[in-house]
């Protein structure tokens, strides 16, 4: 028996983004825990900034660095060219199978061999980077070959500890730039050069910044040594370095980072100071992590005074986070919102995790696959962190689901005369090369095919509602039966074509049942009109919007597995709402009738 009262529930705004290590119930009285208002179950290639549900950027083809047969991607880096005076913006210094390859993504994308006679081994599947003042520093990754140099023209070699005419940077692999010394680790130890702008071992053609490149200063680096982190820690996969408001130079103590704990270096501030640490005077190093550290260096994201990076749980930490509970019995990541995915991430393949924050977003890369040329994360884990960007009431970072559609090798980003632009070296799935590409804040499309761009395919799963602001006299809670029967959905924004498909299920149903599908336009510019060519006025036509679309009660004629009722009956439902094409989801009204069931009807029967 079935009444006529009609309910209705739904959700207008989503600005905390996703939670999927819940039980997707919306939260209520009968269910405390359950997921808020204004979040949703998952999300994939959108983004909840705002209130509403927006497709992510699009990701746009720059240039083919190199075809498969050119060997492995091990590293690269974004070269900053602005220390060399002239000025310029950056471009990226990649190593190919032991070769150095220039990208000029600063200009024309032209891709420049400045190799010479400087080749590394071209099967080590790791090369690490780092910069200070011009000189870039390459190391090869093994541990073995001495580094190279770049000084934004020229490559060389280094001469190494005990070279001619001078000692210089060794073999090592993780480094860092920091208070003016590059700083480089060898298995469980770590070390670092000299002090930038050091006339005894700077030259002059250089204004003497060249000294950072040498180790003539202290003792242990000279001698070949470095300070210690107990073996059982593991070897040094990377350094972290945070900005401290309270310290003279802006900079507080460097962070030691491996696989299982992190530890903190308490550097000295004269060169003096330097000169005299020995192995038996080492500056202070205390550590401040146990259990958790960084999978890879190029996963550690400063964002201001705090550190995020990866790790083996599989999750994502931020280091300020776990050391404000340092006294409480867990050590969580912060990534349990994303559960859904970091659960399949392959450990044995994380030691080149990648990462970057690019405009207020920390992007991970997830899901790591072994390709021909190297590992590609096939997603990037996002992590909104615009909500604290006001002087009002601040809310907490918002987790927005991952974004797809590449392997993704390694990102970058940089500035670039004020305009801040993000870069992946990627996989081709076509054809394993090496390309880059870059990820578009304006963008709508992905622009793989220029001629005909693919629209991105966005998609959400929403709380699972029981209508539980209704009494149960009405139909409405967790308690009480209910029938589905009908939905009205609000988007604006609409520009071009858009393919919305819905789909629901019911209670703890595994499976997606469809709904219904629509296609909704609005020209994107007053070109469309190919009855009227004419381009006339030149601006673009304004966004448009639906409110609402609305579909009826589902027609589905399934019943569910282990049911005595069809899937359009339960005690709750849940939405999948499928976007290709740009707009904006402002929210939804689901639609209920309550439905009465006999007693016992489910009953047991011995």
């Amino acid at each position: 028996m079935a009444s006529d009262s009609r309910i209705t529930t739904g959700q207008l705004e989503f600005s905390q983004g996703i939670d999927s290590s819940k039980v997707p119930l919306i939260q209520s009285q009968a269910n405390p825990n359950g997921l808020p208002r204004n979040m949703l179950s998952w999300l994939t290639n959108g983004s909840c900034r705002g209130g509403g549900v927006t497709p992510r950027g699009g990701f746009e083809p720059l240039v083919k660095v190199a075809p498969a047969s050119a060997g492995l991607y091990q590293g690269g880096f974004l070269y900053d060219q602005s220390s060399l005076g002239a000025g310029g913006h950056p471009y990226l210094m990649l190593s190919i199978g032991g070769r150095m390859i220039q990208v000029r993504v600063d200009t024309d994308n032209s891709v420049n061999d400045v190799t010479g006679a400087f080749a590394d081994p071209a099967t080590v599947a790791k090369a690490y980077f780092v910069q200070g003042v011009q000189f870039l520093v390459k190391q090869a990754g093994d541990g073995q070959t001495l580094p190279l140099f770049w000084d934004g023209a020229t490559l060389r070699r280094s001469v190494g500890i005990g070279g001619s005419p001078t000692s210089e940077l060794p073999a090592a692999t993780a480094m860092a730039y920091y208070q003016g010394q590059f700083w480089y680790a060898q298995n469980n130890s770590y070390c670092a050069g000299d002090v930038i702008f050091d006339s005894s071992s700077g030259t002059a053609p250089y204004e003497f910044a060249d000294s950072i490149l040498k180790v003539t200063e202290n003792p242990v680096a000279f001698g070949g040594d470095g300070f210690a982190i107990p073996a059982g820690a593991g070897n040094i996969t990377g350094f972290g370095i945070p900005i401290s408001l309270d310290m003279t130079l802006g900079q507080g103590p460097i962070f030691i980072f491996t696989s299982k704990q992190i530890y903190a270096l308490t550097v000295p501030t004269t060169r003096a100071d330097w000169i005299a640490a020995t192995s038996t005077n080492q500056p202070l190093q205390v550590m401040v992590m146990n259990g958790q550290g960084a999978t890879s260096d190029r996963s550690i994201v400063a964002v201001n005074g705090d550190l995020f990076f990866q790790t083996l749980v599989p999750g994502i930490m931020s280091f300020f986070m776990a050391l404000r509970y340092f006294e409480t019995w867990g050590n969580s990541p912060i990534s349990n919102n994303i559960n859904r995915v970091m659960q399949f991430n392959n450990r044995a393949l994380m030691n080149v995790a990648t990462g970057i924050s690019f405009n207020n977003r920390l992007l991970q890369g997830i899901l790591p696959v072994q390709t021909p040329v190297g590992i590609g994360y096939q997603a990037l884990a996002v992590l909104d962190t615009d909500p604290v960007s006001t002087l009002q009431n601040q809310n907490d970072p918002a987790w927005d689901g991952m974004y797809e559609g590449l392997d993704f090798l390694q990102l970058f980003e940089g500035d670039y005369g004020g305009l801040q632009r993000a870069f992946a070296v990627v996989h081709s799935r076509l054809d394993d090369s090496i390309e880059v590409w870059e990820l578009s804040l304006a963008d709508i499309a992905d622009r793989a095919n220029t001629t005909d761009p693919e629209r991105i395919t966005m998609w959400l799963e929403t709380p699972a509602f029981d209508w539980s602001e209704f009494p149960r006299a009405a139909g409405g809670g967790p308690f009480a039966c209910k029938r589905l029967d009908g939905i009205d959905a609000w988007f604006d924004q609409v520009l071009g074509t858009v393919l919305i498909t819905i789909q629901f299920r019911p209670d703890q149903n595994s499976c997606w049942y469809d709904w219904g599908t629509t296609e909704i336009c609005s020209a994107e510019n007053t070109c469309a009109d190919v009855v009227n060519p004419q381009c006339y006025p030149t601006q673009p036509n304004n966004p448009g919007y639906r409110m609402p679309i609305c579909f009826g009660p589902p027609t589905n004629p399934d019943c569910q597995p282990g049911n005595k009722r069809p899937v359009t009956v339960g005690y709750s439902f849940q939405v999948k709402i499928t976007v290709k094409g740009y707009c904006r989801l402002r929210g939804f009204h689901l639609h209920a009738v309550p439905f009465q069931t006999a007693p016992f009807y489910h009953m047991i029967k011995c």
